[in-house]
């Protein structure tokens, strides 16, 4: 897979870094911060297999006075502390990436998280240069759930979709890369253990481990 890939479009959250973490007990930070009582039925698991977004429409649904946007926007605000202090990247993902740009691939990071507190975390991290540039789903102007997005995305790394590879953990994106025809190589997550199945059947390569050979390939490069 890496002699073959030419382009490559990485997901941030999951995929680059170990953030998913802080973005799940995003819920719970908020709950505590703002005095609100901690649902007593509530198992870790349950919390870590709600995205962030989930939980912020079902906080504003049943509040008054708190929009999703609100929500979200504190939510983003945090994990802007988290970005500058807190998170780690993947093993192994230096010398996976620095590989990569030395067979010639093309890099860029598409995120659903605002890409202004990404970069900030892949400056730290020393990996920032690795990549033509960061976009997300702002500037994108839709969700990954869509096909659009990641043709967009490949128009502006100047690749042809069926070249392009999309690196990614959740199951929801890796359906809108499958469907704009790109090649998915899935990677594992915690937090996305639930759709492990799906995962499984709609990727053409699966990583456990950055620092190991994919669990498989498929993509028959």
């Amino acid at each position: 897979m890496l002699s073959s890939c030419k382009y490559a479009i990485f997901d941030n959250d999951g995929t680059l870094m170990e953030s998913m973490y802080y973005w799940r007990l995003g819920a719970l930070e908020y709950i505590i911060a703002h005095r609100l009582p901690i649902p007593g039925e509530m198992t870790l698991e349950e919390l870590f297999s709600r995205s962030s977004r989930e939980f912020s429409e079902e906080l504003s649904q049943h509040l008054p006075g708190i929009t999703y946007a609100e929500v979200v926007g504190e939510m983003e605000e945090r994990m802007g502390r988290h970005y500058q202090y807190d998170v780690v990247e993947k093993p192994g993902i230096q010398e996976f990436l620095r590989n990569l740009k030395a067979n010639g691939a093309r890099l860029c990071v598409a995120t659903a998280a605002p890409r202004a507190l990404c970069q900030r975390a892949l400056e730290r991290m020393g990996i920032r240069d690795c990549f033509d540039f960061v976009t997300d789903s702002y500037e994108v102007g839709m969700s990954k759930e869509d096909p659009e997005y990641f043709r967009k995305v490949a128009a502006r790394l100047g690749a042809p979709v069926e070249e392009c590879w999309v690196f990614e953990d959740a199951v929801y994106a890796m359906r809108g890369a499958k469907a704009a025809g790109m090649r998915v190589c899935a990677i594992e997550e915690y937090t996305a253990r639930r759709h492990r199945e799906e995962v499984l059947a709609i990727a053409d390569a699966f990583i456990t481990d950055y620092r190991q050979p994919p669990l498989f390939d498929r993509s028959g490069a």
